[in-house]
């Protein structure tokens, strides 16, 4: 993922730049360190999630391997879809009927009980590009 640039007004600049050696490294550090304060959030919240599952017969030792294997589950939601119930970015066929209706209902956009899921898409779709 590449992070959009976001430039700084002088004002924004002189002000990070009274109390920071390097503006580029410390924003660095910062995404580095919430990447890590999440991923520990992640491990502790999954692996007993993970431990219960019987389903489960191994556990990657490897941290990005046991993240991989916790976003590949069909019972993981990212941030976006717990608080919104729809995945981010533009609606698509991955999305089941529930994300499309959700995503529909939250954008005011109106859908019948009788819509296919090929009709709820489309009307996403359209709500989205505008």
């Amino acid at each position: 993922m590449d992070i959009k640039k976001r430039t700084l007004t002088t004002t924004e600049e002189s002000v990070l730049k009274n109390d920071l050696m390097d503006v580029e490294t410390w924003v660095n550090s910062a995404i580095d360190g919430k990447v890590a304060n999440c991923k520990k959030r992640m491990i502790a919240e999954w692996l007993p999630k993970l431990y219960a599952d019987e389903s489960v017969t191994q556990i990657p030792a490897n941290e990005d391997d046991m993240i991989a294997m916790v976003v590949a589950r069909n019972d993981y939601l990212d941030r976006s879809e717990r608080q919104n119930g729809y995945p981010s970015g533009e609606p698509a066929d991955s999305w089941t009927e529930a994300h499309l209706k959700t995503y529909l209902n939250k954008h005011s956009v109106e859908s019948k009980e009788s819509d296919a899921k090929s009709a709820l898409l489309t009307k996403a779709k359209a709500k989205y590009a505008e």
